[in-house]
């Protein structure tokens, strides 16, 4: 088997869990409290603000020039997401600068990105198997949500989120990721594979609690 289908049916469960997460149910249906949401994108901005950082950190120490290219642009994607969607998206929340830089990470968050600095920090391979995860998973349950609410999404407030991770274009990516996860895992050995696959359900771990603590 591939590595990311390794990765796969060792994380499946969490992210159908994920999808029936009291949060994301509350999003699909239209009622999830304003104010959980505001808190959910502050955090998600603290979150991708060193998500990048740790993308860069990765490009910095990979061999194959195919992967670092795919690196830099990923980095290029995720900053403009963040300053052309994601902020000005949380202005029209009634998020105020103020509120930006004088908030600070929750304890689930800030522990998650420990743990995606110290993956990265062990190899090419596990900090791209960590940092997929996430990406991966958003794309599983958006579209997990979808199928099952079908044209009652298109009423909720929150359709949005839904649509950006079911995309064809955030889809693509995630192929990509996974094509060059599996290219530079190729010849590891059963004891890596296993390692692997414990530093991915670890995120994955990581993800659900960081929904269950907005709740």
């Amino acid at each position: 088997m591939k590595l990311s289908e390794l990765l796969y049916e060792r994380t499946r469960r969490l992210w159908d869990e994920a999808a029936e997460n009291p949060f994301v149910t509350a999003m699909a249906d239209g009622t999830l409290d304003a104010q959980c949401f505001k808190a959910y994108m502050l955090q998600d901005y603290y979150y991708l603000k060193e998500y990048i950082g740790i993308l860069e950190q990765i490009e910095k120490q990979v061999e194959s020039p195919g992967t670092a290219d795919f690196l830099k642009r990923a980095v290029r994607a995720t900053r403009c997401e963040l300053e052309t969607v994601h902020i000005p998206n949380m202005k029209q929340l009634g998020i105020t600068d103020e509120e930006i830089q004088g908030g600070e990470k929750n304890a689930v968050c800030a522990e998650y990105l420990q743990y995606l600095k110290a993956a990265a920090q062990e190899g090419t391979v596990r900090g791209l198997a960590a940092l997929l995860q996430c990406s991966w998973s958003y794309a599983y349950i958006a579209e997990a949500v979808t199928l099952r609410y079908g044209d009652r999404l298109g009423s909720s407030a929150y359709a949005g989120w839904f649509r950006a991770y079911t995309s064809e274009e955030y889809t693509a990516a995630n192929r990509d990721w996974t094509d060059i996860l599996d290219r530079e895992a190729e010849g590891i050995d059963n004891a890596e594979a296993e390692k692997l696959c414990r530093i991915f359900e670890s995120c994955a771990h990581f993800e659900n609690s960081f929904m269950n603590a907005l709740i």
